[in-house]
């Protein structure tokens, strides 16, 4: 995979904008290893940076647990 070919990274307020939550939680969520999240540090800060790939494919795991994990219901046709 050349460089023009690799996923960009993106700050906190774009993986919000794609988790239709705030940055602020975003980060939190990144310090808790809740979501995959890559950090850049000069010595004093963290600056969070995200794939929007990662986050899909851990959100889609969620949703699939979550779906697994749930009682299933009778409905419909009533056999």
């Amino acid at each position: 995979m050349n460089l023009s070919e690799r996923e960009a990274f993106v700050t906190a307020q774009e993986a919000a904008a794609f988790l239709r939550c705030s940055p602020i939680t975003v980060k939190r969520l990144a310090r808790e290893g809740k979501i995959p999240a890559h950090f850049i540090t000069n010595g004093v800060r963290k600056r969070w940076r995200f794939l929007i790939s990662e986050l899909a494919d851990r959100m889609q795991a969620e949703v699939s647990l979550k779906a697994s994990s749930a009682p299933l219901t009778q409905g419909g046709s009533g056999k």
